[in-house]
């Protein structure tokens, strides 16, 4: 068994069988639908969102197969499965051998990690190879972050003191991890006289299991993303590869809009029109607001007492699950009104 078959154990419990194997494969992968997004907030799994986009879904169907194998899991229905007392003490032995690491945070920096990760590899290994004099393939291929490092260092007169400013930097913020995950890092990065070594590569010489490695590869980025932008005069190197990638309403592009027309006052309906979508659609993004924006007022939509009787509805049954909510709330409130509440609650219980 690898670090996988954790994961799929402590989604299957947070979901305490109300979602499909499905739901976990999209969870991991980062799939920025309405009901994804959801789902990592109303069973608080936000922290694991997006973190194997690499995943295959051939490798969450086999890892699924060997858990039943093992009865650690059981099927409640045709698509449903619930964790065994079996699996509840393995999955609860494994977290406390090693468990999840402490900084990762997925669904705030899913949009971040790749992007930063990108900048800060290539910027250090174009400084280490200009200062050495050597020339190089650039470790990465994505144009824009090409184009990106290219700008950024030609804006750069003094490329030594750059060099040396952003060594300091990083001694400074890899500090804050243990001597075994700094090393980690360092082995990710590419110089003048070495190729960074890969995830599989790092987990040989350690001894881990890959997926763990991945794990904590980002949850030391996770980590330098929120530090930075909080201590930006102690890492202004940093702070210049994070700036304009900042996103300061987690929205997906298309939900930005909707809630911009709702900032100025226009309804689902005349938003529907004006962007020539279905009112279906913009209730999804409503609802993506509602989960993401903690100011963010239901009254326009569901009144005080509806909005009551759906939260004490959740805590005495339970669960997130829409059809159970509706088939007890009845003909009087609307599956919409139902995942507007929920996704403002989250997964919170009220008692």
């Amino acid at each position: 068994m690898n670090y996988l078959h954790c994961i799929v154990l402590y989604c299957l419990r947070q979901f305490r069988g109300e979602r499909s194997l499905s739901a976990i494969y999209h969870l991991l992968k980062g799939k920025k639908s309405s009901q994804t997004l959801q789902d990592s907030k109303w069973f608080q799994l936000e922290f694991l969102f997006g973190v194997l986009k690499d995943v295959k879904k051939k490798d969450v169907n086999k890892t699924f197969q060997q858990l039943q194998e093992k009865r650690f899991i059981e099927c409640i229905n045709e698509k449903h499965y619930q964790l065994t007392d079996l699996g509840n003490k393995c999955l609860d032995d494994w977290l406390t051998r090693l468990p999840f690491p402490s900084y990762l945070n997925g669904l705030k920096y899913y949009q971040q990690t790749a992007p930063f990760w990108y900048r800060l590899s290539l910027v250090i290994q174009t400084l280490s190879n200009l200062l050495h004099r050597r020339k190089f393939e650039p470790i990465h291929r994505h144009e824009e972050t090409l184009a990106w490092v290219k700008r950024y260092l030609l804006s750069k007169k003094q490329i030594h003191d750059l060099g040396k400013r952003l060594y300091r930097e990083l001694i400074a913020i890899l500090s804050a991890f243990s001597d075994e995950e700094a090393e980690m890092f360092v082995l990710r990065l590419t110089s003048y006289e070495r190729i960074g070594w890969t995830n599989e590569q790092i987990a040989v010489f350690f001894n881990r299991d890959p997926i763990y490695v991945q794990l904590v590869f980002q949850h030391m980025l996770h980590y330098m993303i929120a530090r930075v932008e909080k201590d930006r005069n102690r890492f202004p190197v940093l702070y210049e590869l994070l700036s304009d990638l900042y996103v300061p309403i987690p929205l997906t592009m298309s939900t930005r809009k909707t809630y911009e027309w709702l900032q100025k006052g226009k309804s689902i309906e005349q938003i529907a029109r004006i962007r020539k979508l279905k009112r279906s659609t913009i209730e999804d993004h409503l609802v993506e607001i509602a989960a993401n924006i903690s100011d963010f007022s239901l009254e326009p939509f569901v009144e005080q007492q509806t909005i009551e009787k759906i939260k004490q509805t959740a805590a005495r049954l339970q669960t997130n699950q829409l059809k159970k909510m509706k088939e007890a709330l009845g003909t009087a409130v609307s599956y919409f009104e139902i995942r507007l509440v929920l996704a403002k609650v989250g997964g919170k219980r009220e008692t």
